[in-house]
């Protein structure tokens, strides 16, 4: 059976004291032909928004505009993780999944 969606996980050790960093989400892809350049560039988005949505990156914050650090990086970890799970379809894709 082929799978439909990469989980999508914040690293929850580093954010123990931050119970928003929790949680996960699931990014559906098996609309797409990731075979194809275009296909890979809508998941690639698909990730970045997951990314955004799963660490609170674009939530609106008083008092400063600056991102957080600790939303940077849950945001730079759950996006280099769901590259890597797309990496590895993308490859098994070609291979003939």
């Amino acid at each position: 059976m082929k799978k439909s969606l990469i989980a999508l996980a914040a690293i929850g050790t580093m954010f123990t004291a931050a119970p928003a960093f929790a949680g996960g989400v699931a990014i559906e892809y098996n609309d797409l032909n990731l075979s194809t350049a275009k296909g890979q560039q809508a998941l690639e988005r698909r990730i970045d928004k997951a990314a955004k949505d799963v660490c609170q990156y674009n939530r609106l914050r008083t008092g400063s505009r600056m991102t957080n650090p600790e939303i940077r990086k849950c945001y730079q970890t759950a996006k280099k993780q769901a590259t890597q799970k797309m990496a590895a379809i993308v490859d098994s894709e070609r291979l003939g999944g």
